[in-house]
């Protein structure tokens, strides 16, 4: 297998009244960019109105009982500004890869992810160096299971870091943005991109594989490449 020609994809857009403020962001996205070296970083930055479940939001007739969203533990940064903005990741993704035709692997990789514990740019590149051609990969927490709470996020999935060559990506954001108006239609709910996502994989997305990591640098020590 050849090593893969990788693109970074990240993405950061402002929430009113967010728990972490922007400063902080723009803090922890230079160091970022300054982690990924020379490397290619492609990071978009959008409004609220520009992200894909907002506008589908929106075209919906209006619904009875009203539309709700996953709090979890946290409604004050659980709001659903903050689910439109987690669910944009795969479209970035798309949107990137329409963007570039020389990379052949698009890797999502969060705009905060250096508050993580213990992280640092040693962990980001060597991980970007081992990433092989058509290697489909997400890491995550749990082995698949049935989902029992919308209101909680399933760790199946981190969604901090997705590895996705080209040849993938479409049938990726199809499947989950279908899971996702399906279960907004039918649940009258929003509930957490990683859920959609554990939703997605039961559709059995050709190629995607799993591998074990944590909220930590396990996202990236804990891939091995699929030769």
């Amino acid at each position: 297998m050849k090593k893969a020609k990788v693109k970074v994809v990240t993405g950061f857009v402002e929430i009113p009244n967010h728990p972490r403020k922007t400063e902080e962001y723009v803090e922890l996205g230079n160091r970022l960019k300054s982690a990924m070296g020379v490397r290619p970083i492609q990071a978009f930055y959008y409004d609220m109105q520009d992200l894909w479940l907002t506008q589908f939001l929106q075209k919906l007739p209006p619904m009875e009982p009203p539309l709700k969203w996953a709090t979890y533990d946290n409604p004050q940064k659980n709001t659903l500004e903050y689910h439109a903005v987690q669910h944009q990741k795969i479209e970035w993704l798309a949107t990137a890869a329409n963007m570039d035709q020389e990379a052949d692997t698009f890797v999502w990789v969060d705009y905060g992810i250096m508050h993580l514990p213990g992280m640092n740019g040693d962990y980001l590149t060597s991980f970007l160096d081992r990433i092989v051609k058509n290697d489909f990969a997400i890491p995550g927490c749990w082995p698949k299971c049935e989902i029992d709470d919308y209101n909680s996020p399933c760790w199946r999935f981190c969604g901090t870091v997705l590895i996705v060559p080209r040849r993938d990506i479409d049938n990726l954001t199809r499947a989950f943005k279908a899971v996702t108006r399906t279960f907004i239609r039918a649940t009258k709910q929003v509930s957490f991109e990683v859920n959609m996502l554990a939703l997605a994989e039961q559709t059995n997305i050709p190629n995607l594989r799993w591998y074990e990591a944590d909220h930590n640098p396990r996202l990236f020590t804990g891939y091995e490449p699929k030769w």
